[in-house]
């Protein structure tokens, strides 16, 4: 039998039967507006539109919930947990789907007695009608070779148009070595579906502002801005490049991407701050947004302002 000549045709038919998505489906990727707030937030008394998870107050444990407002010229900010919040220690990435569920991972903080290489690599999901936290997947056993990081998982991005949760994981990585990897994961299942290893990734964001569906994420080991083409589906295609760099920029100039999202123009804006595997960088927070436009001409990302 003709074993090779069956496969290529195998690949010819799976490429045939891929669906083809629009210039203006993609173009609203990561940039129209898909997520809702979480019932159980209207329930407690806060205000869904003025409410939001977040993991960066340091003296507290966990997630918890802030509500801004404004009472006269102060502003007012209320903050509500739920019991399971705390329940696995400090939390760092967080992001939501479109029915209000959350995701968020541990990050070990001043020591890693909290989050251990056994609890470091677990996503974990806040029900968006009950508001209680609960173990949603365990990705891959992390290696604990001598010299290995401190580290896990620090990027987290729900993208609506593929249905797909993507998580960037430094775990296993040393000094010397990259082991990093990216896993598209069934957002209802925690089922991994496809992954890209050999990269330490920070920030994730899925867009399609150059025209082509693509997961773009920030360098841990540098300041350099990568993408890797998907499909409509939301899994890898190709081999991934660089997009930009934060490289010299900034008060500090060696910015690595915490955070990438879209403004409604198509803009990125990437959150730089240090990082250098080590816990103390956790703990200062030193932050500036660059704001970069794409110039479809060039082909190129160009930077529009900064802010520190």
């Amino acid at each position: 039998m003709n074993y090779p000549r069956l496969a290529i045709v195998m690949v010819l038919f799976l490429g045939a039967c891929q669906e083809k998505m629009t210039e203006d489906e993609i173009a609203r990727i990561g940039i129209e507006s898909c997520r809702k707030p979480a019932a159980f937030i209207s329930k407690i008394g806060f205000d869904p539109l003025k409410s939001a998870f977040t993991s960066s107050d340091n003296r507290i444990k966990g997630i918890v919930l802030i509500e801004s407002g404004k009472a006269s010229n102060d502003t007012l900010i209320r903050k509500w947990q739920e019991p399971s919040w705390a329940q696995f220690g400090h939390m760092g990435a967080i992001t939501t789907d479109e029915n209000g569920n959350a995701f968020t991972a541990p990050i070990p903080f001043v020591n890693n007695l909290e989050n251990t290489l056994a609890t470091i690599h677990q996503i974990y999901k806040i029900n968006q009608q009950t508001g209680r936290m609960e173990l949603f997947a365990k990705l891959p056993k992390i290696d604990s070779v001598a010299g290995v990081n401190s580290f896990g998982i620090l990027g987290l991005y729900y993208d609506c148009h593929g249905k797909k949760l993507y998580a960037s994981s430094v775990g296993g990585s040393t000094q010397d070595e990259e082991n990093g990897s990216i896993y598209v994961l069934d957002p209802k299942s925690g089922e991994i579906l496809d992954q890209l290893n050999g990269f330490d990734a920070m920030g994730l964001f899925v867009g399609g502002i150059t025209g082509h569906k693509a997961l773009y994420f920030g360098h841990a080991r540098s300041s350099e801005i990568f993408s890797i083409e998907l499909s409509k589906e939301g899994t890898f295609l190709g081999k991934s490049k660089k997009e930009l760099s934060l490289d010299g920029l900034g008060p500090r100039g060696m910015d690595k991407a915490r955070r990438i999202r879209s403004d409604k123009f198509g803009n990125l804006l990437i959150h730089g701050i240090e990082f250098n595997y080590n816990l103390s960088a956790q703990t200062e927070k030193l932050e500036s947004v660059y704001k970069f436009g794409y110039n479809k001409n060039e082909d190129k990302w160009l930077l529009l302002k900064t802010v520190n």
